[in-house]
């Protein structure tokens, strides 16, 4: 199984990437191709890294989410009647909310 990727470290990945970016300018600056090329590389790789690591993000929101849909459906299957009254409930709160201004 992939290894859960959090938030803090995609944002992580994220700012290293831009990081290395600003390097690879400054160097095409002050630098030959030999150091650009270097960190080019080694931007690259974070990048993939950073693009793998928000790809198992969007996989665990995924099955995290189709969790949730299979619970509510077998809540709403087992209980009908408590399903209507909550989501009647749902809409006369926000009725009553929208009403308000």
């Amino acid at each position: 199984m992939h290894s859960r990727a959090t938030p803090d470290s995609v944002g992580r990945d994220v700012k290293n990437v831009v990081n290395e970016a600003q390097e690879l300018l400054k160097t095409v600056q002050a630098e030959g191709s030999n150091r650009m090329d270097e960190v080019k590389s080694k931007m690259t790789a974070q990048y993939e890294q950073a693009r793998a690591k928000l790809g198992d993000l969007q996989g665990t929101v995924t099955d995290g989410a189709k969790v949730a849909v299979d619970e509510t459906d077998a809540y709403v299957r087992a209980n009908p009647w408590a399903a209507v009254a909550i989501a009647a409930g749902v809409g006369a709160v926000i009725g009553f909310l929208c009403t308000r201004r």
